[in-house]
């Protein structure tokens, strides 16, 4: 009589540690697979914010004009600039940009050698402050980044050793690997710091027009390195690294 009840026990206790057993292995069967559903979902989000590379945008020089005009009396100036190099780095997700256009001050051409040359050595002293640079550093799309599309960059004008925050209102016309830019914009150079050109009756406006038409080349920023700052692609993919790691 007094076995009975020793015997329900001792089954009843193999049964629940077999059960415990069963429910643990079934357990850890599935554990692996959450985890590495979980680790597939990290990897896939990382390597998403990861993969988002800047675009390097080359402009070419021979097939780029930059041409101004200066308003004057009692005749209008009329004149080239060359554009000596170009590289900007555009992160198509967020719009920022980095890099510079730089343009041979000493290369303006009206096709007038003394106008020139009061140009050169008074107004932009060459020999001093031998290039005029644009540094995009946002830029805002308003269209279909396909076929013609207008954009708004925002970034710095450095004319004449001093720097000035600048927007341009520009078209971009994407044709495969290539872009064409066109732009126009107006320089207020006097109230820039620069000499006034005016002479007795000969009077000019303070602000010069310029229009720039470019073409530039697309790749991936990396294919472009060596044309600019390979530490400033080495500290984005850092940061980009850090916010896949933060992902939870």
């Amino acid at each position: 009589m007094t076995t009975r009840p020793i015997v329900r026990l001792m089954l009843a206790s193999i049964v629940t540690t077999g059960l415990a057993l069963l429910t643990a292995t079934r357990a850890n069967c599935r554990t692996p697979t959450k985890l590495a559903t979980a680790s597939k979902a990290h990897a896939t989000l990382a390597d998403s914010v990861t993969a988002a590379k800047w675009t390097a945008l080359t402009f070419d020089g021979a097939q780029t004009t930059i041409a101004y005009k200066l308003i004057g009396w009692p005749h209008v100036t009329e004149g080239t600039f060359k554009l000596k190099n170009g590289v900007i780095r555009v992160d198509a997700v967020s719009g920022k940009m980095a890099g510079e256009v730089v343009v041979d001050a000493a290369s303006g051409d009206s096709g007038h050698s003394v106008r020139d040359g009061r140009m050169k050595n008074s107004v932009l002293e060459v020999a001093r402050y031998p290039e005029i640079r644009f540094a995009p550093q946002q830029v805002e799309s308003h269209g279909v980044p396909r076929g013609e599309f207008p954009v708004v960059v925002r970034g710095v004008m450095t004319l004449h050793g001093k720097s000035h925050p600048f927007t341009v209102a520009a078209t971009v016309e994407r044709r495969g690997d290539d872009a064409t830019i066109h732009c126009r914009f107006a320089i207020p150079y006097v109230a820039w710091g620069l000499e006034d050109p005016s002479v007795l009756f000969f009077k000019v406006e303070p602000n010069v027009s310029v229009e720039v038409t470019a073409i530039a080349h697309l790749a991936d920023a990396r294919q472009t390195a060596l044309l600019g700052s390979e530490s400033f692609l080495a500290r984005e993919d850092a940061a980009a690294q850090r916010l896949g790691s933060e992902v939870p």
